[in-house]
Parts: C-alpha cells; structure tokens; sequence
C-alpha cells in the first residue's frame, strides 16, 4: 500500500485476520521505530565501526599481498611495496623470535619478551602505516578487494562477527528505551510462548508415540490374528481335501468290492440258471407223463361227481339250451335231443361239459 492509503479507515464488515494482526505487532516491535539515527554521538559510534571493518578487510587481505608482492608491486607503488616488505621482515623477525623463545633456556626469556613487545608495536605500526597509505587511495582499496583471491578463514570469520556486532549496535542505537524495554518483554513474552509451545509439543509428541505403539500392538495383534485364521483356513481345507480324498477312495474300494459281489452274484446266478435249465430238461419228460396221468384221474373222478350231481337235478325240456355252473367242474350245457320211435316221441337230455 502506499503511504496515503495506510491511514484509510477499514471498510466495515472486512476484518483483519488475527493471525496476520498478531504477525504485524511482532514486526513492528522487532523493527525498530526510527530507520536514521538522529544525534551525532549515534553516528559517529557507527561510522567508527565501519571505518573498522573496512581496516579489517584490508588487513586481513596484507598477508595475501605480500606473498604475491611481485605482481602487486606496480599496482601499490614503491611507497607501499617497501612498507609491505618492511612489514615482511618485521613478521620474520617476529616468528624466529618466537622460535627461538622456545627453544633456548629460560635465563633469556625476560630479554626476549621485551624484544617481543618491541617488535609487536612496530608491527602495529606498520600495519597502521600501511592501512593510512592504502585508505588515503579509495580506488586501489577498490581494486586491491577485486584483485586478491582470498583471505584466511579466521579473519573472514571475525569480520563477519564484527559486521554483525555492528549491525546489532546499529538496532541498538535506533531502539529508544522504551522500546527496548518493550522489546525486551515481547521476547520473554515470546521465549516464554516457546518453552510452553515446547512443553505442549513434547506432550502431543509423547501421546503421539504411545498412540503409535498402540495402534502397532493392535496391528501386531490383528496381523497375528489374520495369520492364525489363515492357518485355521489352511488347516481347513487341507483336513477338508483329506476326508474327501478319503471318502472317494472309500468309495472307490466300496465300488469295487460291490461289483466284484455283483460279478460273483452274477455268475452264480448265470450257474444257478443253467442248472436249472439242466434240471428243467432233464425233468420234461417225466413231468408229461405225470400231467396226463394226473389228468386222465381228475377227469375220471369228476366225470363220477358229475354224473353223480346231474342225477339229482330235473329235467326241463326247453327250445334253448341251457347253461348249467357246477362248483368245481364249470359250465355244463344240457342239450335236448329229440328222437321218435314209433308214433310216440321220447324226450332224451344229455349233459355235456363245456368247461371245467
């Protein structure tokens, strides 16, 4: 939004978000209320520790310089090229000293130490020296940052402490004391938000855990469940294709030993039959001769009862033939017969049997 519209009422019935309230107040109470510095003393504390890091930058890129002196020579001058080399033999110096302070006795180490001091303030002075002629050059400071590869990482390390412990003196002086105490409280405030936010997060991570290890012993549990209902299952159909296989060779044998009864039964029936055709034929005969004398006996005998049963009905002369049912000897027919013997006529029945 633009300067003019940040003043605008808001339109009613369109709220802000809480959230995004919540994230504003956080960003102005971080940001500090004034982006210049407004007294001389603030500034000048600031252009102080910029002026360091710019000397630190330099002097971190000396020792860079001097070990490719050569091909920076014509670049810095003879002014600074014969610095550079007085400072390289100050550093010498400095480091057999050291050297040598360690190797030899103790007798000499009050000497050495002082020679040490001596040598550490030309040092100092050198390099004092050497940072007034490369700032008094703004251009070459330029050039020098562009041209040298690198510098050693501890001093890469402490200038961007040094930055940021200027950046933080920077907040500090835009902060007034007010806002700093207010500063101050938010951030409890908020370091306190965080420990309960930690403490809640720790809870719900700790109920997360016991409720994974739950929900595992139950899956635990039901896999071993499914696994035992499918062994169960497995079990099952193997008994299941046993009894089967059991019962159809059961069956199998049953059906043999029942046609092999049926192929034995059948063969004694097929021998039974043909002795009983043997049987038949050798009996015929004699059978004949037994049906016709049986028969000429029977009919001997009812010829006698019928004749004895005929004597005892009336005679009845009639045009038609009558049929007459004896019991045992079955229908008897009387047939009237007519003969003439002189003048006179005589009736003459006779029984005839028809059936028996």
């Amino acid at each position: 939004l633009l300067p003019r519209q940040r003043n605008k009422p808001v339109i009613k019935g369109i709220q802000t978000p809480k959230k995004e309230v919540i994230r504003l107040d956080s960003i102005r109470m971080l940001d500090p209320s004034r982006s210049k510095l407004d007294t001389h003393e603030t500034q000048r504390i600031i252009s102080v520790l910029d002026e360091m890091i710019v000397k630190l930058e330099l002097s971190s890129l000396i020792p860079c310089i001097i070990d490719s002196l050569d091909s920076f020579a014509d670049m810095l001058g003879p002014e600074i090229t014969n610095d550079l080399i007085e400072h390289q033999k100050l550093s010498s110096e400095r480091e057999h000293l050291l050297s040598s302070f360690q190797e030899e006795d103790s007798s000499r180490a009050e000497e050495q130490r002082d020679c040490l001091c001596l040598l550490e303030q030309h040092l100092k002075s050198s390099v004092r020296n050497i940072l007034r002629l490369l700032l008094a050059n703004p251009s070459l400071c330029q050039a020098l940052k562009y041209e040298v590869c690198g510098r050693w990482s501890s001093a890469e390390a402490f200038i961007k402490a040094f930055r940021e412990f200027r950046n933080f003196m920077h907040e500090r002086l835009l902060t007034s004391p007010l806002e700093e105490k207010e500063k101050i409280q938010f951030m409890e405030d908020i370091s306190l938000r965080i420990k309960k936010n930690t403490e809640t997060l720790t809870a719900l991570k700790a109920e997360l855990a016991a409720t994974i290890q739950s929900r595992d012993e139950k899956d635990n549990v039901i896999k071993d469940l499914k696994n035992s209902l499918q062994d169960v299952a497995n079990n099952y159909k193997i008994s299941v294709l046993q009894i089967r296989q059991e019962g159809e060779n059961q069956q199998k044998e049953e059906l043999r030993a029942s046609q092999a009864r049926c192929a034995r039964l059948q063969e004694d029936i097929q021998q039974l039959r043909a002795q009983l055709c043997t049987l038949v034929l050798e009996h015929r005969e004699s059978e004949l001769a037994l049906r016709k004398v049986t028969w000429k006996e029977s009919l001997s005998i009812g010829s006698l009862k019928l004749v004895e049963l005929l004597s005892g009905l009336p005679a009845v002369c009639s045009a038609q033939l009558p049929v007459v049912v004896l019991p045992g000897f079955g229908m008897v027919k009387r047939i009237l017969n007519y003969g003439c013997t002189g003048k006179s006529s005589q009736k003459c029945c006779s029984w005839y049997l028809l059936s028996c």
